[in-house]
């Protein structure tokens, strides 16, 4: 998977059926309550081999301006620009537990909603967009709210679900948040 299949995602394909959303949905509640509760091996797991993960900068823009320089390029600085190896990292750095922003634990909790699945030109992927809330608080006065939007590509191997490319879209132009260790 790569970044520029997934600033192609515009939900222009075919609607999947009922009982393909009803799994697509479960799976990305599933991987909510996987990061809610830390099982972030477990959330790896889910991952492909090829995963994109990619969370670009959004430039604001005037709407005069955005035919001629769009909010999102490829050539711009990330919030996260992760490969399945560099995930694995991030992850060997939280166990560790030499990770301040970790030490102790930020509680969050997710909210996914609005989700919509479309079939692609690949029979084995589907492309899934939603809308997420991260609410984290770490200690007595630290807390935060994000909000954002995704855009996964979901690959069905040996008849299940793996995250094959994320785009995470954050509402916020400038980050408030004293760190960025979360997982989305």
């Amino acid at each position: 998977m790569n970044r520029e299949t997934l600033l192609t995602l515009n939900g222009e394909g075919q609607h999947v059926d009922q009982p393909t959303l009803f799994d697509v949905e479960r799976w990305l509640y599933r991987e909510a309550r996987q990061l809610n509760n830390e099982q972030l091996r477990e959330w790896y797991d889910n991952l492909s081999e090829d995963i994109a993960y990619w969370a670009p900068i959004r430039e604001n823009r005037f709407r005069r301006n955005t035919k001629k320089t769009p909010e999102i390029t490829l050539d711009r600085c990330a919030l996260f620009d992760e490969t399945k190896e560099t995930i694995d990292i991030r992850l060997g750095r939280i166990e560790s537990g030499m990770c301040w922003t970790e030490d102790p634990p930020i509680r969050q909790v997710y909210a996914i909603t609005n989700v919509e699945a479309f079939h692609t030109e690949k029979d084995d992927e589907l492309e899934v967009h939603s809308i997420f809330t991260l609410y984290r608080s770490r200690f007595e006065r630290d807390d935060s709210t994000l909000m954002g939007r995704r855009k996964d590509i979901l690959r069905k191997v040996d008849g299940k679900f793996q995250l094959a490319g994320r785009m995470i879209l954050l509402q916020q132009s400038t980050l408030l948040a004293k760190n960025l260790s979360s997982f989305f």
